[in-house]
């Protein structure tokens, strides 16, 4: 059964006429009977009375109809969702590495909405390691991704360096007004980190294995807003890069420390599926909304060295 006799079929019973709907089509009357009766071979059944005049549809024909004018619909559809003209629609697969959770469902969240309200968008938080593999693997379409400032995403990914983000100690106002902190006294209130697998946590602990102690986490947990929210509270000190945590709610309760034996710079990339098809306009539209909210890399401090494995 092909869609040429389908559409056939359909333009014969609005036409109620074999040398009418040759017209329509461009094609000889023979032509087209030879359509109908090829698809009433197909079906078993007599599609039209050719005893009356205008031609009329029997009651196998007139079921046949309705069948074909969904099919002709589902097809007309299916050609549409892949015009240059259509919007992007249905479900968009995105992986966000935890820290960015805050920055992705802000203004590039909104963005994306506007732009194409006919997108759904599934948003997926994990470590950047794995979310770099489920992108190259297909089982997502992109990913917002981190990674220490020397390392770049495998070659086979279409990615883009939005920024390059200092790592800074923060802590609440009162601790931090009172005193000048070290690492070892900052190790000995406690730290408030992500758990194991985080590359801030990884780059801390080695910089505490040069002055002896053990890293002291108090409190762990991948949730960014909860964990500042803590810090806030004086539970410890914390980690994260200013402008990636600017959108949560307790950015403005901490304050970043200095700490010249500690440095670490990471860079924020976003990543596109090689197959992403139809749906590439959408990481435009997002690409744009973060280089947005992270300007250029020359109004960003200079990368400091870094002491970090990647996440």
């Amino acid at each position: 059964m092909k869609l040429n006799e389908i559409r056939t079929f359909v333009a014969v019973a609005e036409a109620q006429s074999v040398q009418e709907a040759a017209h329509r089509l461009g094609l000889t009357q023979s032509a087209v009977s030879r359509l109908i009766q090829r698809l009433e071979a197909e079906l078993g059944v007599a599609l039209f009375d050719r005893q009356t005049k205008p031609l009329a549809l029997t009651r196998d024909g007139e079921m046949a109809l309705a069948h074909a004018h969904r099919v002709l619909k589902a097809t007309d559809e299916l050609s549409d969702a892949f015009a240059g003209a259509a919007q992007p629609q249905g479900l968009l697969r995105l992986g966000v590495a935890h820290v960015l959770t805050a920055i992705a469902a802000h203004h590039p969240l909104d963005r994306l909405r506007a732009a194409f309200p006919g997108l759904t968008v599934r948003l997926h938080s994990d470590w950047s390691t794995p979310l770099v593999e489920q992108v190259r693997n297909g089982t997502l379409d992109g990913a917002l991704v981190l990674t220490h400032d020397a390392q770049t995403p495998p070659d086979d990914l279409d990615a883009v360096c939005i920024s390059r983000e200092p790592v800074r100690v923060v802590a609440s106002s009162e601790l931090a007004g009172q005193r000048d902190w070290t690492l070892p006294a900052m190790n000995a209130v406690g730290w408030v980190l992500q758990p194991d697998g985080c590359q801030y946590r990884t780059a801390m602990g080695r910089a505490m294995a040069q002055h002896g102690p053990a890293l002291n986490v108090t409190v762990e947990g991948f949730d960014q807003s909860l964990l500042l929210s803590l810090v806030a509270r004086g539970v410890g000190f914390g980690l994260a890069p200013l402008r990636l945590i600017a959108p949560t709610l307790h950015a403005a309760q901490v304050r970043p420390l200095e700490t010249p034996d500690f440095a670490l710079t990471v860079a924020v990339w976003l990543l596109r599926g090689r197959f992403t098809g139809r749906i590439g306009p959408v990481f435009d539209v997002l690409e744009d909304s973060l280089l947005d909210l992270l300007p250029p890399a020359a109004e960003v401090p200079l990368p400091l060295p870094c002491h970090s494995a990647a996440e």
